[in-house]
């Protein structure tokens, strides 16, 4: 399989050649980590693959089947759009997918459809119409889910997928790290005040998403400072943690912070998120 626009992610490649090299390309894919853009780029890619129709290598490029896949317009590869502002894949939008996958391709050995960015498109309800679909896979048919965690799916959706993870690309908001810093000072506060002050800056999604990536970052520095590593993001705050907290605290609160980042892609309220995760906080460092 030629990348020629999906760089580095070798280990990556790698394994998706060997897939190939053994036809083992599975019938249901997710993609998480990286950014958007890459992975829909690895999305699109896996699409042209299914549908190419020429000789050797796949995708070609050239054929007929991979112009009008470049192009966006080839009738067996669907992009899902959701419904409303929010673009949520509701119940009838995931039912017509079931029906559609069970009629032949138009011009293709292959039907495509892509589910771009699960973590906030796919509620759970409309997860459990797509189970049985991946439960009972149809022949000549790809479902590909691109996602910035595959955490935000369901352990039975990703346990029928195979994951593809591309590198983490770090990109870090000023904004964003500063409050991530004021809720990593907030966990270890005599003050509860400090941390509840901090949380409620979380007012908005992506902002909150945003800030709770960093934090997960800022704690993971810790942790390696405690183990005698080097911080990546952040020594200062690793080093003013490491006086306070143990290993066991921060498994826990990482695992905190991975449970809040979930429950706002499902749109749980904010100002919920926050206090509940001022409590959750609390209640692991009080458990040492």
């Amino acid at each position: 399989m030629i990348f020629p626009e999906l760089k580095g992610n070798e280990n990556l490649k790698k394994s998706l050649n060997e897939l190939e090299a053994h036809n083992r390309i599975p019938h249901a894919v997710i993609i998480d980590g990286g950014n958007e853009d890459t992975r829909n780029l690895l999305a699109n890619h896996l699409a042209m693959r299914a549908v190419c129709s020429g000789d050797g290598e796949k995708p070609c490029g050239v054929c007929r089947n991979c112009v009008l896949a470049k192009a966006r317009s080839h009738s067996d590869i669907h992009f899902s759009k959701g419904e409303g502002k929010t673009e949520i894949y509701k119940k009838n939008e995931i039912q017509w997918i079931i029906r559609d996958a069970s009629i032949k391709p138009n011009i293709s050995k292959c039907k495509v459809y892509i589910l771009s960015e699960c973590d906030r498109r796919f509620p759970v309800i409309s997860q459990n119409v797509f189970l049985k679909t991946l439960e009972e896979p149809m022949q000549d048919v790809l479902f590909i889910m691109t996602c910035k965690t595959s955490k935000s799916l369901l352990e039975t959706i990703r346990s029928r997928a195979v994951t593809f993870t591309l590198e983490s690309e770090l990109s870090v908001n000023g904004e964003y790290l500063e409050i991530a810093r004021e809720i990593a000072l907030g966990i270890v506060s005599r003050s509860e005040m400090d941390l509840l002050k901090a949380t409620y800056k979380l007012d908005e999604r992506t902002k909150a998403l945003g800030v709770l990536d960093l934090l997960v970052l800022l704690l993971r520095d810790g942790l390696a400072v405690y183990l005698n590593s080097k911080a990546e993001l952040d020594s200062e705050i690793a080093e003013q943690l490491c006086k306070k907290l143990t290993k066991k605290n921060y498994i826990e609160l990482i695992e905190i912070t991975e449970c809040a980042q979930l429950e706002i892609t499902q749109n749980v309220g904010l100002k919920l998120v926050a206090t509940k995760l001022c409590a959750e906080y609390r209640r692991a460092l009080w458990q040492r």
